[in-house]
């Protein structure tokens, strides 16, 4: 303890009075006679007893209120827990939480509208001239720079809940290292009123530890959320026909456990899928849906589950492009080797309306054009020009599949140039003997669904001589088969979002026998169907902003390219630009709610994108007053202050911040019970 005013302690000094007059007593004593005081002698002592204890207590309760009238002019307080520093120019900002979890309500209201009215407090308990700045989940521009009282319950006025989500690190961090927009110092002081969620309170991730902060707790009553947490498909690409195997997390934040509830898919407006689920109290289980790619296009999703009173959390969207059809390409060059492994291409894709084949001479190559085919087939060629290798391997590197046929008699040094491209094995030599493959790699996803019975002995086809690779394991190339001798007869390599198929042997009439095997037309055909692009299926509101169009989209720059939301019809106007990866949307932080959005060109649909809210605002786990506190001790923020009477005026909690906790009242209050208990003392006991 304290006090404001210690000079007034020498006041102490008049206790001295009562001690006095208690030990002079001028009062006289009137004798009285008389004639047997055997009997008083016994009733004198008691009496004498009773009133120097009497006596004993007047002169407490004198010296007690004599004492506590003195300290109520000292003015004693408890300092606070921390030096506050006191300076003429200070910056006060408020964090406000408006996040969809303060929609929740209290027992003073929804807390999104009592952290507004605790914010205008703080404003109105600091004096006339204080600068203020305003932090919000949407940390928009405006509350980049300094406002004065007026402009600070306007801008407080306007705050609306906000999908973004945003960690207390970050605002803090922001302002802690701000400089005055004059360069002059001033007290920092940083108020965050919130629900205290645990993804986002991050107290360990503080950097400057100076600031002074201050920390108001809301406490929402109890509620429970059942919601999507996350959503993906065990293939990222879509292809027509295909069987697609959606997963659902979803997350139990009650302590109710949950049986039988329906989780419905719908595809393009059109209930596509629906299942039920067990899911128990604190508990998450993975479910899963589904269903037939039965048309190509746009398919626009929407995953659901029925849940109160938090819905924001109830929907998840995604979407993604099936392709009508498939583009490959085959180059060749004029040699005999090479036109006859044409000749096997040609026979297997002629009649499929779903991979659509185009051939190219080597000699009349169109470099540009490479990024329009999702398979580029290499048919016995070996002139690779350093112009082509370099746009082969962006759009492989883009999502595109390269396979190559080997010429035997070719420079090994040339296709060990387009090898070293693609990080794949070195050709170190070649085997002339024939070789029967006599191995396949089953369990590899490129084989598991092509074969419903494996034979224990396959008959496979013979191959009249192969290249021979090295076997080191600097890249993550596959086999996929083999021959007898152990020595690779295809593998595969995946090149960031492409593929590579390496054929250590050619295509041609000597290998006829693979060509008409049963093993040709799954081999060749599923890697164009394994060239299909990946695709994000789903974003996040306030985390993404951008997206990179499909390679096999072409837009004209010429036309008019808008985002549509699919709710509302609301339109953003985006920067395009080209770029190594394809053409880039940037659309900023102007996407802020959740659904499908269409990306327009001309008016026409090419390509669309879902977005989701962050769950992180669903998972309903909050710091309790203690945990707060307990944090900021174990984070050394010894400049932080947890105020725990949120209801109080903010005043009050104010005066307490900075001056510590006044007793001057309660001195006073102490001084005047001792006056009345001399008073009782004197009146009523005899």
């Amino acid at each position: 303890m304290k006090f404001l005013f210690p000079s007034f302690l020498f006041a102490l000094l008049t206790i001295a009075i009562p001690v006095i007059i208690h030990l002079f007593s001028f009062k006289r004593h009137k004798t009285v006679y008389f004639s047997n005081v055997d009997f008083l002698k016994d009733i004198k002592k008691e009496s004498k007893k009773k009133s120097r204890l009497k006596q004993l207590l007047i002169l407490a309760a004198r010296i007690l209120t004599i004492i506590f009238l003195v300290f109520a002019f000292a003015q004693p307080y408890i300092p606070a827990n921390r030096d506050t520093q006191k300076q003429i120019r200070q910056t006060v900002a408020v964090y406000i939480d408006n996040s969809f979890s303060m929609n929740a309500l209290s027992e003073q209201g929804q807390l999104l509208e009592v952290a507004r009215n605790k914010a205008l407090e703080i404003c109105l308990a600091y004096p006339a001239g204080t600068k203020f700045r305003l932090f919000t989940n949407d940390l928009k521009p405006k509350h980049q720079h300094d406002l004065n009282r007026e402009q600070f319950i306007r801008e407080v006025s306007e705050v609306q809940p906000s999908p973004n989500v945003v960690p207390f690190s970050l605002v803090y961090n922001r302002f802690s290292e701000e400089q005055s927009a004059d360069g002059t110092k001033s007290d920092k002081n940083l108020y965050f009123i919130s629900d205290f969620q645990r993804p986002v309170s991050d107290f360990g991730n503080f950097s400057d530890k100076s600031t002074f902060s201050y920390y108001l707790p809301l406490v929402p009553n109890e509620v429970a959320n059942l919601y999507i947490d996350s959503c993906w498909v065990e293939v990222p690409a879509h292809r027509l026909g295909q069987e697609e195997n959606v997963m659902v997390r979803i997350k139990n934040s009650s302590n109710q456990h949950y049986q039988n509830l329906p989780l419905k898919l719908y595809l393009n407006d059109s209930l596509k899928s629906i299942t039920n689920f067990n899911v128990e109290a604190q508990n998450d289980i993975v479910a899963s849906l589904k269903y037939t790619n039965n048309t190509s296009g746009l398919q626009l999703g929407r995953i659901e589950i029925s849940d109160y009173p938090f819905t924001h959390d109830n929907n998840w969207y995604i979407s993604y492009q099936v392709e009508r059809n498939l583009k490959a390409l085959a180059i060749f060059n004029n040699s005999k080797a090479s036109q006859e492994g044409l000749a096997y291409l040609d026979a297997l894709f002629a009649n499929d309306d779903y991979v659509i084949l185009e051939k190219m001479n080597e000699q009349s190559l169109q470099v540009n054009r490479l990024n329009e085919f999702n398979t580029i087939f290499l048919v016995n060629t070996e002139n690779f020009s350093s112009g082509f290798l370099n746009e082969l391997e962006t759009v492989v590197k883009n999502g595109a599949s390269v396979v190559l046929f080997p010429e035997l008699e070719s420079n090994p040094a040339l296709l060990n140039n387009f090898l070293s491209r693609f990080n794949a094995n070195r050709i170190i030599g070649t085997d002339s003997t024939t070789q029967e493959i006599s191995r396949i790699e089953f369990e590899n996803n490129f084989y598991s669904d092509v074969f419903k019975k494996r034979e224990q002995n396959p008959i496979l086809p013979v191959i009249k001589g192969h290249l021979r690779f090295e076997s080191a394991t600097r890249s993550d190339e596959q086999n996929l088969l083999a021959f007898q001798n152990g020595d690779k007869a295809l593998s595969q390599l995946n090149i960031e979002n492409g593929k590579a198929w390496i054929f250590s042997f050619p295509l041609n009439n000597e290998n006829e026998a693979f060509a008409r095997d049963i093993l040709f037309v799954p081999t060749l055909y599923n890697m164009v169907l394994n060239s299909l692009p990946k695709q994000e299926i789903s974003f996040t509101v306030g985390q993404n902003t951008f997206y990179y169009l499909p390679r096999n989209i072409n837009i004209d720059l010429n036309a008019s390219v808008e985002i549509v939301n699919r709710k509302n019809q609301d339109k953003i106007i985006p920067t395009v630009s080209a770029s190594g990866q394809g053409m880039r949307i940037d659309f900023g932080d102007q996407i802020t709610g959740d659904g499908h959005y269409l990306i327009e060109n001309d008016g026409v649909a090419v390509a669309s994108m879902a977005f989701n809210f962050d769950r992180k605002e669903s998972d309903l786990r909050y710091f309790t007053a203690d945990e707060i506190e307990s944090n900021l001790e174990e984070n050394q923020l010894n400049n932080a202050t947890l105020v725990r009477a949120v209801d109080r005026n903010f005043s009050e909690v104010l005066s307490e911040i900075q001056n510590g906790k006044q007793l001057w009242k309660v001195c006073i209050l102490l001084a005047l019970f001792f006056i009345l208990a001399e008073v009782l003392l004197i009146r009523f006991w005899k």
